[in-house]
């Protein structure tokens, strides 16, 4: 997870009056719109025979 944007959002949230779960949830809809995807819906690598 980016570190510094996670830091920035969670001020944000903090300045917006957000608290708790509804920061979270600021948090990680402000982190997906950047692209990011947490490690647990990662695409994990197959090994499969080549073909």
């Amino acid at each position: 997870m980016p570190k510094k944007l996670e830091k920035k959002l969670k001020a944000e949230a903090k300045k917006k009056g957000f608290t708790g779960k509804r920061a979270d949830k600021y948090v990680y809809g402000g982190l997906r719109k950047t692209g990011w995807v947490p490690s647990t819906q990662k695409k994990q690598k197959t090994r499969g025979k080549k073909k």
